[in-house]
């Protein structure tokens, strides 16, 4: 208890004196599952969407702390042999760091959640509904409006399969979003 109060205490003056912004974004995924970053990747033309919001606050000038909450529609969405690849989607939470602010660059953890699957082609299950990677991005800022280009590379096998050693998710986003406050 007595931790749960300084840490409480420590963090309100910190919450209060940066400045913070909400906003929400959208855009299109290509996905597949792989066998690691930059190796065997396979992307299609089927595209799956994203959607969400986030948070930012200002850590210093130049480095903002900006978290999302992301459905993203991801996985082998494509078809092989007129059936259906992996369709996986996720309730993902990047925890980026912005740098700058008109043209910028993100890194981060991302940590996602399994909420829904079809899989026809893998017949064998999805390993497990927890996915863990690391999310990179760059931006552009117009106003109160962006576009941003992410790449996510996941660390945890998604997939239990014979063709796949890693079977981790890997994902494109281009992204179109708004400042609301």
């Amino acid at each position: 208890m007595k931790k749960t109060l300084l840490i409480i205490l420590i963090l309100i003056p910190l919450l209060g004196s940066s400045q913070k912004r909400l906003g929400a974004f959208t855009g299109l995924n290509n996905s597949s599952i792989s066998e690691g970053f930059l190796k065997e990747s396979y992307f299609t033309d089927k595209l799956g969407f994203h959607i969400g919001g986030f948070y930012e606050m200002d850590l210093s000038e130049k480095v903002k702390f900006r978290p999302k909450l992301v459905y993203s529609q991801q996985g082998n969405r494509g078809e092989y042999d007129h059936i259906i690849g992996e369709k996986l989607d996720y309730l993902n939470i990047p925890l980026n760091l912005k740098f700058y602010e008109r043209t910028y660059l993100m890194v981060g953890p991302q940590i996602g959640f399994l909420v829904s699957k079809k899989n026809t082609f893998f017949f064998q299950s999805v390993k497990q509904s927890f996915d863990a990677g690391l999310n990179l991005g760059l931006g552009q800022r117009i106003h109160d409006f962006f576009i941003e280009i992410n790449l996510y590379q996941g660390f945890t096998k998604a997939i239990e399969s014979r063709d796949f050693i890693k079977g981790t998710n890997t994902v494109i986003q281009l992204s179109a979003g708004v400042y609301i406050f």
